[in-house]
């Protein structure tokens, strides 16, 4: 059989098309050939057929699979765990083959052997005959393949034209360049090319007005200048040009690039830039770097600093300027060496005097740059070894660096690192490129739009161009289109890659242990990670994690807004995601849920669960704690992200952790009071465990819902949440389970003043709990009891349980836990009724000490409010104020509706 990727999808069989049918079949079809060979997963192959999967997938993708198996022949299409698998023979794919002599005209290309490198170049080509894939509706991951190999095919259409024109062949490279350049007129390197090849043929004129065609394509299109690449190709064919010419010594002097008529804001830092230009001291050489992410604006703000300096009348003599390449996905950084012989032949050395070695030509450059004042623009630097042979040596000139490394190692350089624009700055750069009044009558939808561009000014300026170009457009039309993270990359500049070759450029440049990590950061839940968590996902030692980490933060591939935490821009997310289709985040999921555990039982311990957790890899190192107060501070830095693993570990085939994982985080909700995310993550796991018809899960989970809704005084939704949890759990035999949950509907029956119910429901589960061994259950059922005694009026029996539940909590030690705050706040409860006012007021002040030390803000609130009423009963109104502001104040923080009580108690 033949199988045809590159170009509609087709197979042949004797010379027949094999009918393949459905567009959801052949797309399968499609996104196995794609890795022939290879298992592709379940996971990969719904996100490569749908765009957005459904719910189980799996039983469409064996219907699919049965088809072409009956089509292709049951030997071709091979089931293996977890995914399917497509078998092929050499010479029966197109991709096989075109990868196969793509590769081998790479090898040829880079060891120069050029007549090789055609050969090989040719035969890949031949093989294209259109858009791979073309006629399809592929999912976002088939996307990403389909791209790639466009990507390819560009790169090696351009290393074809070279070899060509080093064979002496370039009139043969020009009319394919000039199709492709139809296809994409934005790829400025096929661009490049063709000037090249026009030029070697003696085309001067033609390679100059090519020139003008692309500065002309992506000023329309884009809004941008040519970048290095073809100014620097521009200013070979120019000098070539001009070489006899008596003034080109004088004239080359003045490199700048042209500054941009759209730069705006950036006052602050033009204010540090300017601080940096003047030096340290009479004989220093001022030198300023600034590094930020791609895109951000680092030569536009470099440039644009520049001319202001000219134009305030310094360094209006020499101005040199060079590219350096040190982040261009396709040829390695410019050599100092020879970035120097270029200098020098600006500054009038003819040729033959600039000498071979490196030192010797530093040597004369410095000589060259004596007693002068010249402004020396380097850009996109790489290291700091590719830079300090270009430094000048004596005070009175700037060096000004661009670079996405900070470049710390460069002794004497001050740095600026440069972010975002602010959003006021975001939403004028919009208005100023998209020329109209929209911007301006859609506020709302403008900061929308800022902030799904992540104010980065690429991409600010590639949304506001597509804007202009789309008069009927709205902006909430074009917000809209951004909405969707997974092609948002795709809607700013359709038809190019421009962010995304920034992108590449810095990911290409990291290690492969690195590229590796930042694919599987891709993948990682919530908007911010640790080394821990980076670990775990990546199967590697924490250590080697922030080694990593660190690495990247040097490349502005991640942010760290606190110390320890990483995120990722806006636009890099979807990028690192794209990157990493079709592989699992599964084991970081199992991971969140053993590391909540452990933090829990640092300030949770008597909690035991009656369950099991899925398994950790060997080696995998969980985080430790010290005591409480850590663990709960990894709870609030960890929150926003465990809501987000219960969500996709629920989505994502793995309902165990999700329910699990709630259960766990019931103690931290529990004790911070927070509501919102308590009821919606337990919604969702409750959906996951009856999805996967997980009884004992739904029950706990019912039993955690009903806490949470008797917490907010939704009373009626608490009962019924515990009396669903308590047929199910009396259902799976689960005694601790049923013993926690009558306590804790009990505590509702209690609130309802329903005291008899109450008794009853405490009563039998404090004949649960000792056949349990839950001794710190027993303790607290028994303080409940005693408290619901103390309201019928019967204070013997109630101080008769309150007795009993403090000696188990003095035995057991439950310091570390709640029982022992909850009764000492009854037994003082007991001796307000009394009267014993002073008693009280020691009782409840030794439950909130106990509050206070387990971090338990609503309890102590409850207890400083117990203690304010008992001082004002007792004659001290002044105390019991201060008591009252304060239990106010912490209600208010958790949004507890008590707070309005106290409020209108105080007037």
């Amino acid at each position: 059989m033949e199988f045809r990727l590159l170009g509609s999808l087709e197979v042949r069989h004797d010379g027949e098309n094999v009918m393949l049918g459905g567009q959801r079949q052949r797309t399968v079809l499609a996104a196995l050939l794609m890795r022939p060979n290879s298992v592709a997963s379940v996971s990969y192959l719904a996100q490569a057929v749908w765009e957005k999967p459904p719910v189980a997938p799996e039983s469409n993708l064996r219907t699919y699979v049965a088809g072409l198996r009956r089509v292709l022949g049951g030997d071709r299409l091979v089931t293996r765990p977890g995914g399917y698998l497509v078998s092929i023979q050499p010479g029966e794919l197109d991709l096989d083959d075109f990868r196969r002599f793509a590769d081998d005209g790479d090898k040829a290309w880079q060891e120069g052997d050029f007549t090789s490198a055609v050969e090989h170049f040719e035969r890949a080509l031949c093989l294209w005959r259109g858009q791979p894939l073309s006629g399809l509706l592929p999912g976002p991951v088939l996307r990403a393949d389909i791209a790639r190999l466009e990507d390819q095919r560009l790169t090696i259409a351009e290393r074809y034209a070279h070899a060509l024109i080093e064979l002496g062949k370039p009139d043969t490279a020009v009319g394919d360049l000039r199709a492709l350049i139809v296809e994409y007129p934005l790829r400025e390197e096929l661009w490049a090319q063709l000037m090249l090849a026009l030029h070697r043929a003696g085309r001067q004129a033609e390679a100059l007005d090519a020139f003008a065609s692309a500065r002309q394509h992506l000023i329309d299109e884009l809004g941008i200048e040519p970048g290095a690449r073809l100014r620097r190709v521009q200013q070979e064919i120019l000098a070539g040009e001009q070489a006899d010419e008596p003034d080109e010594e004088i004239s080359a002097w003045r490199q700048l690039p042209m500054d941009i008529a759209e730069f705006i804001g950036r006052h602050a830092e033009l204010r540090t830039l300017h601080a940096m230009a003047e030096p340290s001291s009479r004989t220093a050489l001022a030198i300023a770097t600034i590094h930020g992410m791609p895109g951000v604006g680092k030569t536009r703000l470099a440039v644009h600093f520049a001319h202001q300096l000219v134009d305030a009348g310094r360094f209006d003599q020499i101005q040199l300027w060079a590219d350096l390449r040190g982040f261009d996905a396709e040829r390695p950084p410019i050599p100092p060496s020879a970035v120097l012989e270029h200098f020098l032949r600006l500054l009038g050395i003819a040729g033959p005097l600039i000498p071979q070695e490196l030192e010797s030509r530093a040597a004369l450059f410095r000589s060259r740059l004596a007693e002068k004042r010249a402004l020396i623009l380097l850009d996109n630097a790489a290291s700091e070894e590719q830079i300090r042979p270009l430094l000048p040596g004596t005070q009175g000139s700037l060096v000004l660096i661009t670079s996405r490394r900070n470049l710390a190692g460069l002794v004497g350089a001050r740095g600026l690192p440069l972010d975002v624009l602010p959003q006021p700055e975001a939403i004028n750069l919009l208005s100023l490129i998209a020329g109209d009044d929209r911007i301006e009558a859609e506020p709302q939808a403008a900061a929308r739009t800022s902030a799904l561009c992540g104010h980065l000014p690429i991409a600010l300026s590639l949304a506001a161009r597509r804007l202009r170009k789309r008069p009927m457009w709205t902006v909430s039309d074009l917000a809209a289109r951004l909405e969707r993270e997974e092609r948002r990359l795709d809607q700013l500049a359709p038809g190019t890659r421009e962010i995304q070759a920034l992108f590449t450029m810095s990911y290409q440049a990291l290690p492969a242990e690195q590229q590796r990590m930042f694919r599987l950061l891709g993948l990682h839940p919530g908007d911010d990670f640790t080394a821990e968590s980076a670990a775990a996902l990546a199967g590697i030692h924490p250590d080697d994690a922030d080694f990593h980490l660190e690495a990247m933060l040097d490349e502005h591939l991640v942010q760290q807004n606190t110390p320890r935490r990483y995120r990722f821009h806006d636009l890099v997310k979807p990028y690192a995601r794209e990157l990493a289709a079709g592989q699992s985040a599964h084991p970081l999921y199992t991971w969140y849920l053993h590391a909540t555990e452990a933090a829990r039982m640092a300030f949770d311990p008597l909690r035991t669960r009656a369950f099991g957790f899925p398994p950790l890899p060997r080696d995998t190192v969980l985080p430790q704690f010290a005591d409480h107060k850590e663990a709960l501070a990894w709870y609030e830095s960890e929150r926003a992200t465990l809501r987000v693993v219960v969500q996709v570990a629920a989505e994502n085939g793995l309902p165990e952790v999700a329910w699990r994982l709630a259960w766990v985080l019931l103690s931290f909700y529990y004790r911070r009071s927070h509501w919102d995310d308590w009821i919606d993550v337990y919604q969702i796991a409750l959906k996951a465990a009856k999805a996967s018809d997980e009884r004992h899960g739904e029950g706990i989970i019912w039993c955690g819902l009903g806490v949470a809704y008797s917490d907010l005084q939704q009373f009626t939704n608490a009962i019924d949440a515990h009396q669903h949890a308590q047929t199910i759990l009396e259902e799976v035999d689960d005694l601790k389970g049923q013993a926690w949950n009558l306590n804790n509907l009990g505590v509702v029956y209690v609130y309802l003043d329903r005291l008899t119910t109450a008794a009853d429901c405490f009563h039998r589960a404090l004949v649960l709990f000792p056949q349990t061994g839950d001794r710190q259950g027993e303790g607290i059922a028994l303080n409940n009891l005693g408290d619901t005694y103390r309201r019928l009026d019967r204070p013997d029996s109630a101080i008769k349980h309150l007795e009993q539940a403090l000696k188990i909590q003095q035995e057991i030690g439950d310091k570390s836990e709640s029982g022992l705050q909850f009764t000492y706040g009854t037994l003082g409860d007991i001796h307000h009724d009394a009267g014993n006012y002073k008693q009280a007021a020691r009782s409840y002040e030794e439950a909130l000490a106990v509050s206070k030390a387990l971090g338990d803000q609503r309890t102590s609130a409850r207890m400083l409010a117990n203690l304010a009423q008992t001082l004002n009963a007792d004659g001290d109104p002044e105390q019991a104020r201060l008591r009252w502001q304060e239990a106010m104040k912490i209600f208010d923080e958790l949004g507890d509706p008590q707070a309005d009580t106290i409020r209108a108690q105080l007037g």
